[in-house]
């Protein structure tokens, strides 16, 4: 009972596997799995969070330094008729040497430093808002990088599969010329029909397993590119499922492309605000502690200093008002590739639906003219047993037959191909 169960679980595993490998599903989760541009959208968000930390650090805290400086200004000293080499003069009035009123004769420093900026809730507000953005924006980037890849891969799939349909009709068309042939070889023998008769079934044979190796020549080929879109590793060619894609209506309340420009607006609304910062008084408190001194370095030369700094910017040149007309330039840009963009999107659209439409009549009309066809041969296979049909009419049919399954199968993955457009281009 152990073992049954084992072997059971085993074939379940196994068909489930071959099950998944056959789906659109599986090489479209294949194909995000791999794709390098969506495995970095998280660092990008990351590298995002990142430097909303870096902008905290500086605008919040404080910056500690540490400065350390030992200046010498040596003079040659003339007093009282002799040269003397002085490192710190404490008040030559002959000498050779920088002047001792800009040089103090010397400096020792040894001070930690602090500086703190002060009321930079602003700054920080309008980085944290660039930074929703950015990620706002990666996001949807994401969103369509996986669409496009969908549509890429599903494309692929939907050639798949009409390679393999094709495989198909013509595995079908070879089998009843098999039949007819199998007929023929009595009708022959008995002189009913010539044997240049059979020959020509024979021919016509040769013609379409000719065809279906092409056939599998090019499912393989694009069953290969399948593989390679979805990086995946095998060598092993799967029958895939039928594809029946379905409209998609509007996803989300605006779509995956208009939402682009939108936030593209916002990127350049929060960056014209970052830039307009540098305008407000800018304050800051700084200290320092330790030793501070000239001529000679002592422990009563230990002390402390603190104050307030402000910087405000008043005049440039108007820069503050070019960065504005250039950011106002830039809106009506986007305004205007949007407007460009949802005008032809909506032309595009209405088109892909009107070819649908007119594929849908085509298919009407030709699973019409196969039942016509396929009554016609189920005819045939009847008189060809009494002598009263010719086989080159016979061969005639089946050739028919054949070209119009595979004028039905390039007009169903027409419509396969329309639809997965249409569902791209209607995020």
């Amino acid at each position: 009972m152990r073992r049954f169960i084992t072997i059971f679980c085993l074939l379940t595993f196994f068909y489930n596997t071959t099950y998944s490998q056959s789906s659109l599903q599986y090489y479209l989760d294949n194909a995000e799995k791999n794709s390098p541009l969506l495995q970095k959208q998280d660092n990008n968000n990351k590298i995002i969070d990142l430097d909303v930390a870096q902008y905290r650090a500086i605008y919040k805290s404080a910056k500690l330094n540490i400065n350390s400086n030992v200046i010498f200004s040596p003079i040659i000293s003339k007093d009282g008729n002799n040269n003397t080499l002085q490192l710190l003069s404490s008040g030559s009035t002959d000498y050779i040497g920088q002047d001792l009123g800009a040089t103090n004769g010397g400096q020792f420093q040894a001070l930690m430093s602090v500086n703190q900026p002060l009321f930079t809730n602003r700054y920080v507000s309008a980085q944290e808002n660039k930074a929703n953005i950015l990620q706002e924006q990666n996001k949807n980037t994401g969103e369509l990088t996986k669409a496009e890849l969908h549509q890429v891969v599903t494309h692929q799939y939907i050639l798949c599969v009409q390679s393999q349909k094709q495989k198909e009709n013509t595995q079908q068309t070879i089998q009843i010329i098999k039949d007819q042939i199998q007929q023929m070889k009595p009708l022959v023998d008995a002189g009913i029909y010539k044997l240049i008769d059979l020959k020509l079934l024979e021919i016509a044979l040769k013609n379409s397993q000719i065809d279906y190796e092409r056939l599998s020549g090019e499912y393989l080929n694009n069953f290969n590119a399948l593989n390679l879109l979805c990086g995946i590793d095998d060598t092993t060619l799967h029958n895939l499922d039928t594809i029946d894609l379905q409209l998609n209506s509007l996803q989300h309340n605006q779509s995956l492309f208009s939402s682009q420009f939108t936030l593209d607006s916002l990127s350049v609304n929060a960056n014209q605000k970052i830039f307009e910062l540098q305008y407000l008084p800018q304050i800051n408190a700084f200290g320092d502690a330790g030793l501070n001194a000239t001529y000679n370095p002592a422990p009563n030369r230990l002390g402390a200093s603190i104050g307030v700094s402000l910087n405000w910017n008043i005049f440039d040149g108007h820069q503050k008002q070019i960065k504005k007309e250039q950011s106002q330039i830039q809106l009506e840009n986007i305004e205007t590739d949007r407007k460009y963009f949802e005008n032809q999107n909506h032309i595009r659209k209405n088109n892909i639906l009107s070819q649908i439409e007119n594929v849908n009549k085509q298919l009407v009309l030709i699973n019409s003219q196969l039942e016509e066809y396929n009554k016609l041969l189920e005819l045939y296979k009847v008189e060809i047993k009494q002598s009263l049909v010719s086989v080159l009419e016979l061969k005639t049919l089946i050739k028919e037959i054949s070209m119009k399954q595979d004028a039905k199968t390039n007009t169903l993955m027409l419509k396969e191909i329309l639809i997965n457009s249409y569902n791209y281009w209607n995020l």
